[in-house]
């Protein structure tokens, strides 16, 4: 049986919404999406019985006091609600050792989660001088580099140390907590993935893979592959034993 996979959403004047890359990336790598809503914080651990890998997709600035700083004047909109249930799922994922995949605010999240901090803005925080990292491309076309460390998880799915991806962000990570490690990096040092240290698969990414996978980019769809062989081995792993017994 396929693995189903849990996705965070945002809202959007009283309505849930998700860009449709992220839910048609889990349907072709070979999973089931499932929506999670806001609200549900408290009952993370029932809902997360349900689901076999939790991806924690793009959207909005997380809110710094998360990570004790004063909102900077160039933050963009947060939404403390989405906050508050994503830190609870990811809290709750990582106690059942499942499989997570952050992406572009999922990967800044994860990295919140564990004690770490962001740039709020990079143009204006960041010491050294950036680049581009809010493209004017379409989405589903690559902007700049990322060198990827050989031998790590990241280096194993795509097979290559240098690749190009898409750029959506003003934020970026400042402080990595010791769980994580570093993985891949741009040109001018801004941290672009990341994975958790002794954890069967938890992958952050600051592109957008899901945008180039339903483009067919190979590197993305890889990724996305990945992920979703994980989540089937999670799968695996935790359906309860059928008794043989006669009755």
């Amino acid at each position: 049986m396929k693995p189903i996979i849990g996705i965070t959403m945002t809202t959007n004047n009283g309505q849930y919404c998700i860009n449709e890359a992220y839910v048609k990336s889990i349907i072709q790598a070979g999973g089931i999406p499932l929506m999670i809503p806001f609200g549900v914080e408290r009952d993370a651990e029932q809902l997360l019985e349900g689901i076999d890998g939790l991806l924690l997709t793009g959207g909005v600035d997380i809110h710094p006091h998360f990570f004790d700083e004063e909102p900077h004047i160039k933050i963009g909109e947060i939404m403390l609600e989405r906050d508050e249930v994503e830190l609870e799922l990811t809290e709750a994922a990582l106690k059942k050792k499942m499989p997570i995949f952050g992406i572009c605010r999922g990967f800044q999240l994860l990295n919140v989660a564990l004690g770490g901090t962001l740039y709020q803005d990079i143009n204006s925080q960041y010491e050294h001088t950036p680049i581009l990292h809010k493209q004017n491309a379409r989405r589903k076309e690559a902007s700049h580099f990322i060198e990827i460390r050989k031998g790590s998880q990241l280096y194993e799915m795509i097979g290559k140390e240098k690749i190009a991806v898409n750029s959506f962000h003003h934020q970026a990570l400042k402080k990595v907590p010791d769980s994580f490690e570093i993985t891949a990096k741009a040109s001018d040092g801004i941290i672009e993935a990341f994975e958790m240290k002794d954890y069967p698969y938890c992958v952050g990414v600051q592109w957008h893979p899901e945008e180039m996978a339903i483009a067919e980019d190979e590197h993305a769809k890889k990724l996305f592959k990945s992920f979703i062989d994980a989540s089937a081995a999670f799968k695996q792993q935790n359906e309860p034993l059928v008794s043989h017994l006669p009755s």
